[in-house]
């Protein structure tokens, strides 16, 4: 798609923010807003829609009391259509309707009018609509105690706050980045007819289980500093979501640092479903290891200086050296039963990165010394 211009109403919103910055990374697409004076001015509202390849009408009012919902969110459909309708543009115009369309809400009732003017426009005007039935959308900035409940409990969580569960219910959910790449997709199709698409839900939870899901991130990251199991693309994206309600000022973690005369080592990354990765420095002419692993697996890589690694099975003779350098960073695996350990042959510091498949603990180190020569 070149030489696009895409409209975009609302572009204060959550959505239309999100929608805004994906557009902005296409070179070839011109992105022009609609806002409240845009709307409340109607000879800006037809300059706003002429010239529009596509218009994502995102503008709408979500809270409040019911008559001023009701009313607002008819008033934004009134006068895009009629805007459309007195300068003849033809965009495609994509709707974002909600799931709430047909719960018998003020909210989900505003919808269905949108959706009801905009086919109305399609039809006597040959404008090609498309209307998004959009289930619950949580993303970063997404604002809480409005319209998210992944937003509310992100945010109260991150602020040492105790969210309630006040209904259980199974939620569909969609990340806000999924949303976005969704809409993408569709903003240069010509319909011929108005058609309504369902965007596909990432998820469906129930809220205590979305609840159990973030209070664990939240220990994770705050407490126990351990990077949890993100296999899943759901988990991903709902961590990425609550790191970005924690305060910049507690992304800030301090390992221990374990410090002798040899040097020092400490922890850098601790994963929950990959083990760990940790970081030493070793002095001139120190030896560091000497003990093996029954089910530990780890990998070594010096980062700089210079260094022997020696390895030797337990309960034979034979040792293998690995001369190893920062000049040229190589990794060196650890199998089980084998005792080993790493020497700095160097004149200067010794750096060197370890990864091992478990977090340690001191209760069960499966560590056990034996001397490699």
């Amino acid at each position: 798609m070149s030489g696009r211009r895409i409209g975009v109403t609302g572009p204060h919103g959550f959505i239309a923010g999100h929608l805004i910055e994906r557009l902005g990374r296409e070179p070839n697409v011109e992105v022009v807003t609609a806002d409240r004076a845009t709307f409340a001015d109607p000879r800006l509202l037809r300059e706003f829609v002429t010239g529009c390849d596509a218009i994502v009408h995102l503008a709408g009012v979500n809270r409040g009391v019911d008559e001023e919902v009701q009313r607002a969110n008819h008033e934004l459909a009134d006068q895009l259509a009629e805007a459309i309708e007195a300068t003849g543009a033809k965009p495609h115009l994509l709707y974002s309707s909600s799931t709430q369309r047909s719960r018998g809400n003020v909210y989900g009732d505003a919808k269905q009018y949108g959706e009801s003017r905009f086919t109305e426009l399609a039809v006597s005007h040959d404008v090609p609509v498309t209307v998004l039935v959009i289930p619950n959308v949580y993303g970063p900035g997404c604002k809480p105690f409005y319209n998210s409940v992944v937003a509310t409990f992100c945010h109260q969580l991150a602020h040492g706050e105790t969210p309630q569960v006040l209904t259980d219910r199974r939620v569909e959910f969609v990340g806000v980045r999924e949303l976005i790449e969704f809409i993408w997709r569709h903003v240069s199709d010509r319909p011929y007819n108005p058609r309504i698409m369902w965007v596909p839900a990432g998820a469906q939870l129930g809220v205590s289980e979305l609840l159990a899901k973030l209070v664990r991130f939240r220990d994770d990251f705050l407490q126990r500093h351990v990077v949890p199991d993100l296999a899943h693309p759901l988990d991903a994206s709902l961590y990425a979501t609550f790191l970005s309600y924690v305060d910049l000022d507690r992304h800030r973690h301090r390992p221990q640092v374990h410090a002798d005369d040899r040097g020092s080592l400490y922890e850098i990354i601790k994963l929950a479903n990959g083990g760990q990765v940790f970081f030493s420095t070793t002095k001139p002419g120190v030896t560091r290891g000497d003990h093996y692993h029954t089910r530990k697996v780890e990998w070594f890589c010096v980062l700089k200086g210079e260094a022997v690694i020696r390895l030797r099975r337990v309960g034979q003779r034979e040792m293998r050296e690995f001369h190893v350098s920062g000049e040229s960073p190589e990794f060196i695996s650890i199998p089980v039963f084998h005792t080993h350990h790493i020497e700095n042959i160097g004149d200067g510091e010794l750096l060197t990165m370890f990864w091992c498949n478990e977090i340690f603990s001191a209760d069960d180190p499966d560590t056990f010394f034996e001397k490699v020569a």
